[in-house]
């Protein structure tokens, strides 16, 4: 349980650091908190030094401050990008300086960080096998976490329907096992799952030599759970990655009613207590709702996995292919949105309501159009959402996937390319003004003020995601930059001085909000938290907003209570999985 009461301080250190670390070839910054609304301290000059020895090994003068209203800070850089040799260092910061180059008065030091092409192997191997972790309806013995759990929710092979339809009755039995548990809860939900997917996979097709088998040690003998629906091929030919997502897959499959459209959650009627673990849950569950905007990410997500499991499990992707078209048909069928919602089937589990989806079926059409090439999925794009070609790129949520679409649109052979290059543009002209709105910001972290709300270190991770995106349109190294700092920022330069990813840095998050972490006493590492939530979205935040009056970027507090800004989701790991991808590609270069 979470030992944090209102008004305490986070991280005493004023000079904020990527607390994993930095490749040799990439920019590197510190942030260094000059003012606050408490105090101040003198800082000209940066020195770099070797942990261990002490020894210097880059020094120089600090930045022009820079007013950060977000922090409430004034805060000063150090860049010692120079600094290319493998080690570990910490930076240094105070007035004057000796003879050999190191400070005269030493006013504050950060914690210590590494320099190496393999900085953040360890960071993507954490956030892949967390989804292993997750796996319900499987056994886990893992002994890098300790992690050793039955199955759980073995009830989901099982379910019941909560409602009636045209295919089941109303208490109908269904199987439903297998998938990731989604978040804090034990709930499975169709949306963030497909979302997640189709990241994962879309990280795979950019970076695919960043990604391979046995990287990650999955803790797991098979692909599927008893009675999956995997088609008999070996799954250990596939990168972990690869793994993991053809497991949610399957799982996505089961929840695929047979005229195409897709059920929409399962889980139980009330929520199971904060530290109960999964095999203590024996509550009945349930297969509730459906939605045409679920209907549309999924077939998305399979129409991604037609083209990436194709050579390697193609017997999985052409099934993936023949779904996504029943779920494309479903929609060409029902073209008005639908959310199916029955009294009561929010009592233990998350809304994820959206009554709208044009974007999704965009996304939709265009996978199907890039993986196919069937012109026909183009003109069904220029009849019904001709005017989604004009739309502003926008990072990627579970309830927004407009820019996946406009990206698999312009990478398709088959797309128009007058259209394409408009959308090319779109994401170039994004990639200028978030990489300028980065330059402007204290901590070089892409969110506006409005963007501190429940998810934030998602969103800056997934407006990282399409700087890399409008990177490999237009190269340039301040797109990579851009990206590289929200890297940075979730691994802790932060103006809360908390990286927001578990296991990773010397202040990571110790009280996530999970009832896999509270019920079996276990940490796991990888889970991206939601981070500062300037709304304070449960009464614990809210308490620590009221006493402490904290500006947007500080609205955090590491408590197991608070679930609007201590809580990992799926969703939230996946765009930190994509920023990942390209840096072990940079690091391999």
């Amino acid at each position: 349980m979470s030992e944090f009461e209102p008004g305490s301080d986070g991280p005493a250190e004023r000079v904020r650091v990527d607390q994993v670390g930095y490749l040799p070839s990439a920019p590197k910054r510190a942030v260094v908190a000059v003012e606050t609304d408490r105090s101040t301290i003198e800082a000209e000059r940066f020195a770099v030094r070797e942990c261990g020895p002490g020894d210097v090994v880059r020094s120089g003068a600090l930045s022009d401050p820079v007013d950060d209203p977000d922090a409430a800070e004034t805060v000063r850089r150090a860049d010692f990008s120079t600094l290319s040799e493998p080690g570990e260092y910490r930076v240094a910061v105070g007035r004057g300086v000796t003879d050999d180059g190191d400070l005269q008065a030493v006013t504050a030091e950060s914690v210590p960080f590494r320099v190496g092409t393999d900085a953040y192997d360890g960071v993507l191997a954490d956030a892949v096998r967390l989804y292993t972790l997750k796996r319900s309806n499987t056994a886990i013995d893992d002994p890098v976490t300790g992690l050793d759990v039955p199955a759980g929710h073995t009830q989901d092979a099982r379910a019941a329907m909560y409602f009636g339809d045209e295919f089941r009755d109303d208490g109908e039995r269904l199987d439903v096992s297998g998938g990731w548990y989604d978040a804090g809860d034990y709930g499975k939900y169709v949306p963030p799952a497909a979302v997640t997917v189709g990241q994962l996979l879309l990280a795979y097709e950019q970076y695919p030599s960043a990604f391979e088998a046995g990287q990650c040690d999955l803790p797991v003998e098979a692909s599927g759970v008893e009675g999956s629906v995997t088609d008999g091929e070996d799954a250990f030919e596939l990168p972990d990655l690869l793994v993991e997502a053809k497991f949610e897959l399957e799982w996505l499959e089961r929840m695929q009613r047979e005229d195409g459209a897709l059920y929409h959650k399962v889980a139980a009627r009330e929520w199971p207590a904060i530290d109960e673990a999964p095999t203590d849950d024996d509550r009945e569950r349930f297969v509730y709702g459906l939605s045409t905007f679920g209907t549309a990410q999924y077939a998305a997500a399979m129409a991604m996995a037609a083209r990436v499991y194709a050579e390697r499990a193609p017997e999985f992707a052409e099934r993936a292919l023949e779904h996504a078209r029943g779920a494309h048909a479903y929609l060409e069928s029902n073209p008005d949105p639908e959310f199916r919602f029955d009294e009561g089937q929010d009592d233990g589990s998350g809304p994820y309501r959206k009554d709208t989806d044009r974007e999704e079926r965009f996304w939709a059409t265009a996978e199907l159009l890039k993986t196919t090439g069937d012109t026909r999925y183009a003109d069904y794009l220029e009849v019904r959402f001709a005017d989604l070609f004009d739309a502003e790129a926008r990072a990627p949520v579970w309830d927004d996937t407009l820019s996946l679409g406009q990206w698999a649109y312009l990478t398709a052979d088959a797309a128009d390319d007058a259209r394409a290059d408009r959308l090319e543009s779109a994401f170039v002209d994004y990639a200028d003004d978030l990489v300028a709105a980065i330059e402007a910001d204290g901590y070089r972290c892409a969110l506006d003020t409005e963007d501190y709300h429940w998810a934030s270190t998602k969103l800056a991770l997934s407006k990282g995601s399409l700087l890399l995106l409008a990177n490999a349109i237009d190269s340039d190294a301040r797109y990579v930059a851009g990206a590289l700092d929200q890297l940075h920022y979730a691994l802790g330069r932060t103006p809360t001085g908390y990286s927001y990813v578990t296991g990773q840095g010397t202040h990571p998050p110790r009280n996530p909000h999970d009832r896999l972490v509270e019920g079996t006493g276990t940490d796991l590492p990888g889970m991206v938290v939601g981070g500062a939530n300037r709304n304070g979205d449960d009464e614990t935040v809210a308490e620590y907003i009221a006493e402490t009056d904290a500006p947007p970027a500080k609205c955090y507090v590491d408590a197991t209570e608070s679930y609007s800004a201590n809580e990992w989701a799926i969703d939230y790991t996946a765009p930190i999985v994509f920023l990942l991808g390209h840096a072990r590609t940079m690091g391999d270069a």
